[in-house]
């Protein structure tokens, strides 16, 4: 074998050398690009989940901030419905709509959070009113001799009360409706010192007001 037929085979095994290193290198290189690749879509994927995981969370939170914030806003007037009856605590004297004496005392209870009167029309025996909040209104339960307790509901509409104007929700120990009870209630803030009350009893379908006036008693 001349030289040249060996330098000729040697280049060629060093050719055919080469070109298979450089292809499996080339399989190495495209294996990393393929994992880098993969690796990279696996990062991108764990990122994207974290992001919409987060966008949910703060999803949930805004929508639990504006559900805590719902209620204190709607709460708002009935607060302040709620102050105007405390600002009546003392005692009251007035007449009735046909000139009877009347008088009535009101009573802050259990830290404020509620407040009672006690009202004592002419010829009649005492009646007991409990006033609290409940949620966006003001709700009571009436105590009356007749052995019932009428349920009522406002719900102010304005931090400026004028008047509360009470609805029927129920009684208890009330055998059916056509019995007597009381069924409604309009309290009128007339100033500080004056409060008109206007009760309406209902039995048998029929209603009837009872009107007193009310002015605070001087000490």
């Amino acid at each position: 074998m001349t030289q040249g037929q060996r330098a000729g085979g040697s280049w060629r095994h060093e050719s055919v050398f080469i070109h298979r290193f450089h292809s499996r290198t080339s399989g190495v290189k495209a294996l990393r690009s393929w994992r880098t690749c993969r690796c990279g879509a696996t990062f991108c994927a764990v990122l994207f989940q974290e992001a919409s995981v987060t966008r949910r969370k703060l999803s949930l939170l805004l929508l639990l901030a504006a559900s805590i914030a719902a209620p204190l806003s709607a709460g708002t007037h009935s607060a302040a419905g709620f102050k105007k009856l405390q600002s009546l605590a003392g005692d009251w004297v007035g007449k009735d709509g046909h000139g009877m004496a009347v008088k009535t005392s009101f009573k802050a209870l259990a830290s404020g959070t509620a407040v009672m009167e006690t009202l004592s029309p002419a010829g009649m025996e005492e009646m007991v009113t409990l006033y609290s909040i409940d949620g966006d209104g003001i709700a009571l339960v009436h105590y009356c001799p007749t052995n019932n307790q009428p349920r009522m509901r406002v719900v102010p509409d304005s931090d400026d009360i004028k008047e509360l104007s009470f609805d029927y929700q129920g009684a208890g120990n009330l055998k059916s409706p056509s019995v007597g009870h009381q069924h409604h209630l309009v309290m009128r803030f007339d100033d500080a010192e004056h409060i008109t009350e206007t009760w309406t009893w209902r039995q048998d379908d029929k209603d009837i007001p009872m009107l007193f006036h009310l002015t605070r008693k001087k000490n």
